[in-house]
């Protein structure tokens, strides 16, 4: 539980000493988490759940068309509780449109005897209704995970969600 308050805390620090300022959001969703385990000669096996995440973030206007977004998202799937904090890096691609992508770490919060952290690849959209008013969907790809089963077993995410900003 030392980590997640260390982790927390640093999201939290990175998020409000940046000078560029767009505004701060709460985000809500639904998400699938797939774990595929590597059963080597076997095959593979995998299983995706259903549940919810809730969060917030900030966002940084880095130029009229980039934006950069970290936020700290608390996702519940089944038995599987998770916080993800996303580092999005936002194109606008026209009026109201962007595509994201960036790195994604996430933390098993269940006690797991190996493998807690892991490092994802997100890539996804978003659509800003109006000043306040926003949705996204974004997947996460995993692409390390310490540990001795990080080689064998992957979570990807997908989220979809609304949020709100205020500026």
């Amino acid at each position: 539980m030392k980590k997640f308050g260390v982790i927390a805390f640093f999201v939290l620090g990175v998020t409000f000493s940046v000078s560029a300022q767009q505004g701060f959001a709460v985000k809500a969703g639904i998400n699938n988490v797939t774990a595929k385990v590597d059963l080597g000669s076997f095959g593979d096996a995998s299983d995706s759940e259903l549940g919810f995440y809730v969060g917030g973030g900030y966002n940084f206007e880095l130029s009229d068309k980039i934006d950069l977004e970290p936020s700290a998202l608390l996702s519940i799937v089944s038995d599987l509780t998770s916080l993800y904090i996303p580092v999005m890096f936002k194109y606008e691609v026209v009026e109201s449109f962007n595509v994201q992508a960036g790195p994604q770490v996430n933390y098993l919060l269940e006690d797991v005897p190996d493998g807690a952290l892991g490092i994802d690849l997100a890539v996804g959209g978003g659509y800003q209704f109006n000043e306040n008013w926003f949705v996204e969907a974004r997947y996460g790809f995993e692409i390390s995970r310490g540990g001795d089963f990080g080689d064998a077993v992957d979570y990807n995410t997908l989220t979809i969600g609304a949020g709100y900003r205020f500026n």
